[in-house]
């Protein structure tokens, strides 16, 4: 095991690089973490933490978090993620997207952290709780509760949480969770002002109407998102795939859609314009296009 003086080598080497937004030096403290069998490397970073600052000290919150998590251990979690720093509660929340181990309280514990997390002040913070909550969902934790989180953080003033926010309800979407009650703000987020939010909006729609949710309600604002102008085709892609997987739910639908379409002009001088008008003159509907 490493000396003292080991561990304040390699605490020194601990940096944050602008470039790759990453702190590099913190492996090292993990790989000793997992054969602390005394407990010594685990010390030494709780009491070097306080002395830390910036994102170096989110770094090491990490590891500890990480461990934390690993272990079982709740309280300590809990306690780190207290914090008054940003830095370490939105690195806390980052080391919680894994596997919550065998101590049954750790996911319930998780989720409500992530819930807990939604009135930050930091946009940081806030928007590490989609991805908490999806990646808890994915390793099978109970995240039902924090729907609502979800739904209110559709609604944040900062445009990354928003984006992640409908990433984590289409996911949720896909693992047949009821995600109804957020379709209401994402008609409206198709139309943000952001691209990015815009595409994850649709891409959500997308995910519930793939997984037996009604999304007529925003067939006009993904019809709308079909004539955006930026080059940047994703935003358009996503809404075409949620409007024809809608259309092909039944003739009513793909009389619906088209009548939308007719109401707004579409440049198909775009690939995906133009893949998408093929695809629709394929739905169940006789009509004209």
């Amino acid at each position: 095991m490493a000396s003292e003086s080991e561990l304040e080598r390699l605490l020194s080497c601990v940096e944050f690089r602008q470039e790759s937004n990453e702190v590099e030096g913190i492996d090292e403290f993990r790989d000793l973490l997992e054969v602390d069998r005394a407990g010594r490397v685990l010390r030494f970073l709780c009491r070097s933490l306080p002395k830390l600052k910036g994102q170096v000290r989110g770094g090491i919150a990490f590891v500890l978090a990480e461990h934390y998590r690993k272990t079982g251990a709740v309280q300590s979690l809990r306690e780190l993620f207290a914090s008054n720093d940003e830095y370490v509660r939105e690195s806390v929340l980052n080391a919680l997207w894994g596997e919550p181990g065998s101590n049954p309280e750790m996911g319930p514990a998780i989720v409500q952290m992530a819930i807990d997390a939604a009135n930050d002040a930091s946009p940081g913070v806030r928007t590490e709780v989609s991805y908490v909550l999806q990646n808890q969902n994915a390793w099978g934790v109970d995240v039902a509760a924090g729907i609502g989180t979800l739904r209110s953080l559709l609604k944040d003033p900062n445009s990354r949480v928003r984006h992640q926010a409908a990433y984590a309800v289409g996911n949720l979407a896909k693992s047949k969770r009821d995600m109804t009650s957020c379709i209401a703000q994402l008609r409206r987020n198709v139309k943000h002002k952001d691209m990015y939010v815009r595409e994850s909006s649709a891409w959500a729609l997308w995910q519930l109407s793939r997984y037996k949710h009604d999304v007529s309600s925003a067939v006009p604002e993904l019809v709308w998102l079909l004539t955006d102008t930026e080059e940047y085709n994703e935003p358009r892609k996503k809404a075409a795939g949620a409007l024809v997987h809608h259309a092909r739910k039944s003739p009513e639908n793909t009389k619906v859609v088209k009548a939308q379409v007719q109401s707004v002009v579409l440049d198909k001088s775009r690939r995906e314009i133009r893949k998408f008008i093929e695809e629709l003159a394929a739905c169940p509907h006789h009509g004209t296009t």
